[in-house]
């Protein structure tokens, strides 16, 4: 995550009364850092072209930047629950994304913005995939994966077989792999997380009693100072 912050800057600006989000991709590496922006930028060119209504549009690029329109809403991350024709919606978009001949790589909920219309919105096209891609059916399937968990995960399933049918039938095999592999995935970073909080509060239960005997001492010395300070001017006398 660290690295990405490196790597990956974004500010907001505000032009003729529109925010725009300008996004700033920085690597040690001149021509690789071209190619990751001009792909990104290629990317929503294209969809634009294509019609594609879900996905930010592009205003303008630098060698090193680009610059979107700002779309208000927010992602799938900060939701507890997910309702079924959200979801519905949800994958109504990535459908139509993928019959364009577009995979996206990184569906991650925090890359689906809900607006506030409730019309999903893709964001984050750094590992978008073309159909004449190699990779382009592995990011597809992955991008099917991301969304297999997040139902499972957090969405109300009123009507179970009316969300799976939208799935490729392949995946449900797929995801009996997958599942316990992501779910033992989750256990282990959870431990961790406990973890290191366990570990800081001990080393803050530590901390606390040398700071309150500096906290004690101080009083105690400035005494001490002031005594020394009146034998040196009495024995000056």
């Amino acid at each position: 995550m660290q690295l990405k912050k490196l790597l990956k800057k974004n500010f907001i600006t505000v032009v003729d009364g529109k925010q725009e989000v300008i996004k700033v991709l920085e690597t040690p590496f001149g021509p690789l850092t071209r190619m990751w922006c001009r792909h990104e930028a290629e990317c929503l060119l294209k969809l634009a072209k294509l019609g594609f209504a879900n996905a930010p549009k592009l205003i303008r690029t630098t060698a090193n930047s680009l610059t979107m329109e700002k779309i208000e809403g927010t992602s799938l991350r900060g939701r507890e629950c997910i309702d079924e024709q959200l979801f519905l919606r949800v994958m109504d978009v990535v459908r139509e994304f993928h019959g364009l001949g577009f995979a996206h790589g990184n569906l991650r909920p925090g890359n689906i913005l809900i607006k506030e219309g409730g019309e999903p919105v893709l964001i984050d096209f750094e590992t978008c995939c073309q159909i004449h891609n190699p990779l382009f059916y592995l990011a597809r399937f992955g991008d099917y994966v991301r969304l297999h968990l997040l139902w499972k995960s957090r969405v109300v399933q009123s009507n179970p077989e009316r969300v799976r049918t939208k799935f490729p039938r392949y995946l449900s095999l797929a995801m009996f792999i997958i599942t316990p592999v992501s779910r033992l995935y989750g256990a282990l970073m959870s431990a961790k997380k406990r973890l290191r909080k366990a570990l800081k509060v001990s080393a803050e239960k530590r901390d606390a009693p040398s700071r309150s005997e500096s906290a004690h001492a101080g009083p105690m010395a400035d005494v001490g100072r002031r005594n020394l300070i009146g034998r040196k001017a009495n024995d000056n006398n």
